[in-house]
């Protein structure tokens, strides 16, 4: 009796207490659930109410087969539809809140999760940057202007804004206005009507462009992780220089190699006779290089094409055959070349026997990209200057071996010499160390050594 007493009833009292208090917590959850669920909604809606201050409550859509959509909503007395996307920024994913409203207008944009760099990145969540989209349709988009010094972030946004505004036209079941595909062609020869398609061998597509010349149409690889070569238009004018340079299909990185696609650089080769003058664009050397390497096969098949020999580009050194490395150690007088040698990205020769060569290291970042280093080797092989395109690597940090404080340090050494790394930044350091051994074993078999 005595051991009922001490543990019988005790448990048979906390079992009666547990169903009570379940009970009680589970009726408790019934009552107020509608409630939680009601402030929530509430909660939601004031936040979508942030970029369609039009809209009074919203309805859940079905997203299913849209892409790069997290939710979407339509304003339930026909104000608009509000759209959260998806795209890839600086640090990983970043999700964009847009309103566009029923005259698929945006009507405002919000920045949610976002790994963004605090500071430079991040500004494209402020009212300076996302305020400049309302009022602007899904024609309008590529308009807006990036952030200086945060292109990748502020490309990834309006990126995000592309694809809500997709999503919208097949939701609210409208055409959505979009820019009109920029015909290449045209960008170069602007006043030519019809171009008669011709077969030039040697380039993946040829254009005669009635009397104001030819297109060629080259292929080459850009940046090493794309997964399409670039289709690169080079325009040809009857006195076999170059008439323009246009970009066409492509996977270049936005707000990288995208830079060495803008016009604004592409225009530094009309008039040229080859790719030898035009510098590489700082951080977009490798889309840089391709467009260079199309350029030049472009311009060996002129002579051809326009059956004078004498329209050959004058000034451009013979290239040696693919995995040959160049033996050049003199370039005309007067004049600079580009050779190709193995291991890096470009290299050219000056007259005084001194080389300025551009060649890429493994970083902190290595697989989003790489650190590139041009280094001008005097004819003895001492370094005479050198500089450092580190975009790719920590702000702050890793982008410390861009500053003259670092850079200055290597003028002066030769090969087989470096300076401290720079603390903190001992990744990218070695990166540079690495391109500069690059540039030194290009230099030496430049050299015949």
């Amino acid at each position: 009796m005595k051991a009922v007493k001490e543990f019988v009833v005790p448990a048979a009292v906390l079992t009666v207490i547990c169903i009570v208090v379940s009970a009680a917590l589970a009726g408790t959850y019934e009552l107020t659930e509608p409630v939680i669920e009601a402030a929530k909604k509430a909660e939601a809606d004031a936040a979508r109410a942030v970029v369609l201050p039009e809209g009074d409550s919203f309805s859940e859509l079905d997203i299913s087969g849209l892409e790069n959509i997290v939710d979407a909503y339509s304003a339930n007395n026909g104000a608009g539809y509000v759209i959260t996307a998806v795209s890839k920024g600086y640090g990983g994913d970043m999700q964009v809140m847009v309103g566009i409203g029923s005259d698929g207008a945006i009507t405002g944009t919000q920045l949610l999760s976002n790994s963004e760099t605090q500071g430079i990145g991040s500004k494209v969540g402020e009212d300076s940057f996302t305020s400049t989209f309302v009022g602007v349709d899904s024609a309008g988009v590529d308009g807006v202007a990036t952030i200086s010094g945060a292109t990748v972030s502020s490309t990834a946004f309006k990126t995000a804004v592309t694809s809500a505004f997709q999503a919208y036209g097949e939701l609210a079941g409208v055409e959505v206005a979009t820019p009109e595909a920029v015909d290449p062609k045209t960008v170069i020869f602007p006043d030519v009507a019809e171009f008669e398609e011709i077969t030039v061998d040697g380039a993946k597509m040829a254009y005669k462009a009635a009397d104001a010349g030819y297109i060629l149409v080259m292929e080459s690889q850009g940046f090493s992780g794309a997964k399409i070569p670039m289709e690169v238009y080079v325009g040809v004018a009857p006195d076999g220089t170059i008439a323009g340079v246009a970009v066409g299909e492509n996977e270049e990185t936005p707000g990288y190699g995208s830079k060495a696609l803008e016009q604004s650089y592409l225009s530094a080769y009309i008039g040229q006779t080859s790719p030898d003058n035009i510098d590489n664009i700082s951080g977009a050397t490798e889309t840089s290089v391709g467009i260079k390497k199309a350029v030049r096969a472009a311009m060996e098949l002129v002579p051809g094409l326009l059956g004078d020999a004498s329209a050959s580009a004058e000034g451009s050194a013979e290239t040696p055959a693919e995995g040959e490395e160049s033996v050049e150690t003199m370039a005309p007088a007067g004049e600079d070349v580009e050779i190709q040698a193995a291991g890096v990205e470009s290299a050219i020769l000056h007259s005084d026997g001194s080389m300025t060569i551009t060649a890429a290291g493994a970083g902190y970042r290595a697989a989003v990209g790489n650190v590139y280093v041009t280094v001008t080797i005097t004819a003895d092989g001492v370094i005479d200057s050198l500089s450092v395109d580190a975009s790719i690597e920590t702000e702050g940090v890793g982008s410390l071996a861009e500053e003259a404080s670092y850079t200055d340090s290597w003028v002066g050494l030769s090969e087989g010499e470096a300076p401290a790394a720079i603390s903190g930044a001992t990744v990218t350091s070695n990166a540079v160390s690495e391109a500069v051994a690059k540039a030194f074993a290009a230099f030496n078999a430049s050299k015949g050594a």
